[in-house]
């Protein structure tokens, strides 16, 4: 493989883990555990984390590591706002672009959603979240768009786990999703745009409202657990999720 395949495939990696909720906030990671987890030497990881720095989705600490930032009740707010916009635009546009097969992959994954609540299986549960919103926005057919919202979800993904057990149990999220693909079949750009960013209000207002004294997020106990048990995870088991 060459260089520059060994790096991207390294970022694409930390982008995934990153979006998909792998990481919790306030998380510090050491450039060595990355490397190991990912089988690759010290300069590809240490290339990909300065992009990942640079586009927010680490900070830079002493001794070679980042850490996944904690944000302020603003800056959560923020993003929630962007992300309406954006995504909310995206869906419109995927709306009046969509068809039957598209519709059904959606529908596929809806399911599957589904299926890894039944299980508990919150890692399949991220991770299908996530391929849920980016085959709907994908079929906006804007790429530029769709990068876009990528930067933002790199920022917002570590957040994912402060969902579980309370938010995630409650019944907008299913709703929501078949709502949304009746508005693809119905070819409704305006309902589309109105589920998303009805979700991601929800979802970014209920994450900003556990926010402490300091303006950061405070993590519940089960949250904390999840976060120093991961830390004491091997490196294999810090990246085990699907491509």
């Amino acid at each position: 493989m060459s260089d520059t395949s060994l790096r991207t495939q390294v970022y694409d990696s930390l982008r995934q883990a990153l979006t998909t909720g792998r990481f919790a906030p306030g998380q510090k990671l050491t450039f060595r555990f990355i490397a190991g987890a990912l089988g690759v030497s010290l300069t590809p990881v240490r290339e990909a984390l300065g992009r990942l720095v640079a586009e927010g989705a680490f900070e830079t600490q002493p001794n070679r590591s980042v850490r996944v930032p904690l944000m302020t009740r603003a800056r959560i707010m923020e993003l929630r706002d962007i992300r309406m916009a954006l995504e909310g635009l995206a869906a419109a546009k995927a709306a009046l672009a969509a068809d039957r097969r598209q519709v059904a992959e959606l529908r596929r994954i809806a399911l599957a959603i589904v299926a890894a609540r039944r299980q508990a299986d919150t890692t399949a549960d991220r991770r299908n979240i996530r391929e849920f919103h980016f085959t709907l926005y994908g079929m906006a057919d804007q790429p530029t768009l769709l990068r876009v919202i990528e930067g933002l979800w790199l920022q917002t993904g570590p957040y994912m786990n402060l969902l579980y057990p309370d938010f995630i149990s409650r019944p907008h999220g299913p709703q929501g999703r078949a709502n949304i693909i009746r508005a693809l079949q119905a070819r409704d750009a305006a309902a589309a745009r109105r589920e998303i960013e009805n979700d991601i209000d929800r979802a970014l207002s209920y994450v900003a409202d556990l926010a402490d004294d300091d303006g950061n997020i405070a993590l519940a106990k089960s949250t904390a657990a999840v976060g120093r048990r991961r830390g004491a995870a091997t490196a294999a088991q810090q990246f085990n999720y699907a491509p």
